[in-house]
């Protein structure tokens, strides 16, 4: 007996010994190349020295479909989110994801009649039919993910490689079939209009301050970014403002994420040009600008409709992009978006008061991450509880202010609107626009369900470039030492 302990007491000790070397060595390896700018844009010398270089990053989703972006953007989800070495595992190639263009939201397995991959090819490589390998039993039906909203099912072909990531693919074949499929004319707005603000932005910056290079970073575009931040140090620059056309920084998608990997490139740029030291400062985040807050307010105001009797009520909504709920603790997107709401809201409810309403409330609100399956807790408010909230009350009026979007994107449009219009009346799953769409003016989007009116007023676009711009470009002035 005392034999047999001390073996497994042996093996034991061994085993955990080795378990807390590995774990120890892998915390390592992920926390030392994780570069944070919380570390910059939280110290005293957050401002620019010498020669000023500046790069905006943004999120901008291509204007016709494009399976790179997709892969680009997966690849980026499985880096930052997933420990190295799991997230080179994780998401393995499995094989070629199809579905049936006329039945590409469906849930459940069923007799496809023509099956199409991401590149829109109805046959393989070999001119084969990808219908015809169905019927021949050479495809598997996948299900639905189980934490995705309106997932839909697929199927693979697994005797060949797809050349990216399952997720990756899967993300890709929605894109084409379920979201730029139904847009007109298959053009989304989002990548111009990005591009255009973020630009604009820049050339009033470097009007007002002494700019040696500035270029705009497409944040999945990995040729475009290497290119841009390598024209920026060229010039010869001792500090590399780093800014951002999201409305709120998180460190997701910029502190840990977007300027981390902008951080590489100058590290290996520095070992080329014998260490030259690069200083940085990290602009704020443009919804802290006066200029953002007139642009939401002016948008809002605009929007509201006329109360259309006495003691109507409205019910204001600040919608946000949001986070996993996994992330909202530790991401420090939670401690600014407060600030942006306490702002806005009272202004909110100044304007419902003014447009005749009697009884008013303004909350914010996650459009992403916080139905059932993303949220089973129920941890975060959700756009959709607060319009259902709404009709139950009996409310006049529910009106959402979209502030973590100033274009309209596949989340606007497809996937948080699945979430968020869900069951309202003429409303469908992955709706898409009307053909007449004027994507020069804001997309209003209103649903009536008995006596409630919700309203969802859209991304600006272009209707509000300049204050956007004048946003982006006094965030940028920020780090720059104020002379008398």
């Amino acid at each position: 007996m005392r034999t047999t302990l001390r073996f497994i007491w042996g093996a034991s000790w061994r085993i955990l010994a080795f378990l807390l070397v590995v774990g120890t060595g892998l915390w390592w390896m992920n926390s030392a190349s994780r570069w944070d700018a919380n570390e910059v844009i939280n110290g005293a010398d957050n401002h620019v020295e010498g020669k000023a270089g500046l790069l905006v990053v943004g999120l901008a989703q291509p204007e016709t479909f494009d399976a790179k972006f997709f892969e680009n953007f997966l690849d980026k989800l499985f880096t930052e989110t997933i420990p190295w070495p799991i997230n080179v595992l994780a998401g393995a190639d499995t094989g070629i994801v199809l579905l049936d263009p006329a039945r590409p939201f469906s849930t459940k397995r069923f007799e496809p009649t023509q099956l199409a991959d991401i590149w829109g090819r109805t046959s393989d490589i070999d001119g084969t039919p990808w219908i015809e390998k169905y019927r021949r039993g050479q495809l598997r039906w996948e299900k639905p993910s189980t934490t995705v909203p309106f997932d839909p099912g697929v199927f693979l072909y697994p005797e060949r490689k797809q050349g990216m990531r399952f997720a990756a693919a899967k993300t890709a074949l929605k894109a084409r079939y379920l979201y730029y499929a139904r847009l007109p004319n298959g053009v989304l707005p989002h990548y111009r209009q990005t591009v255009d603000m973020a630009n604009a932005g820049i050339a009033l910056a470097k009007d007002r301050h002494p700019l040696q290079a500035a270029e705009f970073v497409d944040a999945f575009d990995k040729g475009q970014k290497v290119a841009a931040v390598r024209r920026v140090l060229d010039s010869g620059i001792d500090t590399l403002i780093l800014a951002s056309v999201q409305p709120i920084h998180s460190d997701f998608e910029e502190l840990q994420g977007s300027f981390a990997g902008i951080h590489k490139i100058v590290e290996q740029w520095r070992k080329e040009n014998r260490g030259k030291p690069i200083r940085y400062a990290v602009a704020p985040y443009i919804a802290s600008q006066p200029a953002f807050e007139k642009l939401w307010l002016d948008h809002f105001a605009a929007t509201v409709p006329q109360a259309t009797g006495p003691n109507q009520s409205a019910s204001g909504i600040i919608t946000l992009h949001g986070l996993p709920v996994s992330l909202l603790k530790s991401d420090s997107w939670s401690t600014r978006t407060p600030k942006v709401v306490a702002r806005l809201k009272p202004r909110m409810e100044e304007i419902l008061r003014a447009k005749g309403y009697a009884k008013v409330t303004v909350q914010p609100a996650q459009e992403g991450f916080g139905d059932g399956l993303e949220d089973p807790d129920n941890k975060v408010v959700s756009v959709s509880e607060l319009y259902a909230k709404a009709r139950k009350e009996g409310t006049d009026l529910a009106i959402a202010l979209p502030i973590e979007f100033l274009a309209e994107n596949t989340d606007t449009l497809f996937a948080h609107a699945a979430i968020m219009f869900d069951g309202l009346p003429g409303y469908s799953v992955y709706q898409g626009p009307p053909r007449d769409v004027d994507w020069s003016r804001p997309y209003v989007r209103s649903f009536t369900s008995g006596k409630t009116v919700q309203m969802y007023v859209g991304a600006p676009g272009p209707a509000s470039q300049g204050l956007a711009s004048e946003a982006l470009a006094a965030s940028i002035g920020a780090v720059f030492r104020k002379t008398k």
